[in-house]
């Protein structure tokens, strides 16, 4: 069993030669220089930005700065990101970005508006009775670039609680909402479903895809131009099925235990699914997944006391109760710990270079909104690895200088809006394509009008990013 516990116990690559055949041994040793893998994580109702944000001694409001996290106590380190500190030579963490984009959308829920831009960078579309988006989503796009045919393109999973489950995040390049797995048994069937079923029929599945084909090459040229072309993209598609087929169905790697069908703890559901995650990137079934994390009971981040509801209860009210605020600070920093432990599991798998798995992942989380309040003025994602292609290890501040307004809360604003948001957030997604391969200058949108009519350009990468 390939399981985060196991692995931590018995270090590196002795265990994994402890849990893997000698046959898939010796090709994990022969295996080519590791692929690049990217996670995805969002997560309910923003951040309390004055919980969450640093300000060390003598740096400005109005002029960009970086701190260099690796100089930095422990005490130093803001609640929420402190359980981070640990891999604080991975981190990015990003002060200074807006949704600039969903404010200047219109109509819909704040929410669904706020996770359809966050993670695709356009605009969302009402007209359906399923929020969509009008392009796809960052995990996609990367997922064409990077996936093997013979595996799963992408993994989509979302921690579900009883009163609010994770938010959509992955979109189709048609801008259509990708299913999720909600459960770590089901997550698990979808990965190491096909190799550990002893389906013999099942593991034929491409020879008799190969058949149907022969037979369709057989019947064109007795089709017009356009049934022809409908027929090609059909087994088009058929096709590369067979091969995630075949790959899947005879994958030279042991799948660990089955999960249990359910979980009592928010906790442990998340631990299930990190254990998955880290056993699909091994065995190079998926290098692309989506985690999507719906709110937590409140007893589990010990807010029980003020309300059993993270949304309605508390998440509204972090600008009228003290009492709320520190609560959705408590909150995010129950969310860091759980992605710190993501980060140790696979720091503790070895990769085919020497180093371990986290060494080839970059981790993008984000929430989509920027705070409980429905605002999207500060929007404060965190990269985590990714030292490829980003200088790591770092806070990084940027002054609100965009020409959109942004709403916020008349307690903190007389009038309840800014003259001016943070950097668009697009330009975090396109340093995230980049630094997965994809050669592109924009995600989503390329530029919007400002409230008052001022041209913003969204196109091209954060500065400061690149190693």
């Amino acid at each position: 069993m390939i399981s985060r516990r196991h692995l931590l116990q018995m270090g590196g690559l002795g265990a994994l030669g402890a849990v893997l055949p000698n046959r898939a041994l010796g090709a994990f040793a022969q295996s080519p220089a590791p692929p690049k893998r990217l996670i995805v994580i969002s997560h309910c109702h923003g951040w309390p930005y004055a919980a969450w944000r640093m300000r060390p001694m003598g740096k400005s409001e109005n002029e960009p700065w970086a701190l260099n996290l690796s100089q930095l106590a422990r005490s130093e380190f803001s609640q929420p990101l402190a359980p981070l500190y640990e891999h604080r030579h991975r981190l990015i963490a990003l002060d200074g970005l807006s949704l600039a984009t969903a404010e200047l959308d219109s109509g819909g829920n704040r929410h669904d508006r706020g996770w359809i831009h966050a993670w695709t960078g356009n605009n969302a579309d009402f007209a359906a009775r399923d929020t969509r988006s009008t392009s796809a989503s960052l995990d996609q796009l990367v997922a064409a670039r990077i996936a093997r045919p013979d595996r799963l393109p992408s993994l989509e999973l979302s921690v579900d609680a009883a009163l609010e489950a994770g938010r959509p995040i992955a979109y189709s390049l048609s801008g259509v909402r990708l299913p999720a797995e909600n459960t770590p048994h089901r997550a698990w069937e979808r990965v190491f479903g096909p190799a550990s079923s002893g389906d013999a029929v099942g593991q034929r599945r491409r020879t008799t895809l190969d058949f149907a084909y022969d037979e369709y090459r057989n019947l064109a040229s007795e089709l017009d131009a356009t049934g022809r072309a409908r027929l090609e993209s059909h087994f088009g598609l058929v096709e590369r099925l067979g091969y995630r087929l075949e790959g899947l169905a005879t994958l030279a790697c042991d799948a660990p235990a089955r999960p249990a069908a359910a979980f009592e703890k928010y906790d442990q559901r998340f631990d299930a699914f990190a254990d998955t995650i880290a056993a699909a990137f091994s065995c190079d079934i998926t290098r692309v997944v989506s985690l999507s994390l719906g709110e937590m009971p409140t007893a589990e981040f010990g807010a029980d006391a003020i309300s059993d509801k993270v949304h309605k209860g508390i998440a509204h009210f972090i600008y009228d109760d003290a009492k709320k605020h520190a609560a959705m600070a408590d909150y995010l920093q129950y969310h860091a710990s759980q992605v710190a432990r993501l980060v140790s599991t696979l720091e503790a798998i070895p990769d085919t270079s020497g180093g371990s798995i986290m060494d080839n992942t970059l981790i993008a989380w984000g929430s989509e909104l920027g705070d409980g309040w429905h605002g999207y003025r500060h929007y404060c994602p965190v990269l985590i690895g990714g030292s490829w292609a980003f200088n790591t290890g770092r806070y990084m501040y940027w002054p609100h200088e965009t020409p959109a307004e942004m709403r916020v809360p008349p307690q903190l604003l007389v009038g309840g809006s800014t003259r001016f948001s943070g950097l668009p957030h697009q330009q975090l997604l396109v340093s995230v394509a980049r630094a997965m391969g994809l050669d592109v200058n924009h995600v989503g949108l390329e530029y919007v009008r400002g409230q008052r009519g001022d041209f913003i350009d969204v196109r091209g990468p954060l500065e400061g990013l690149a190693a």
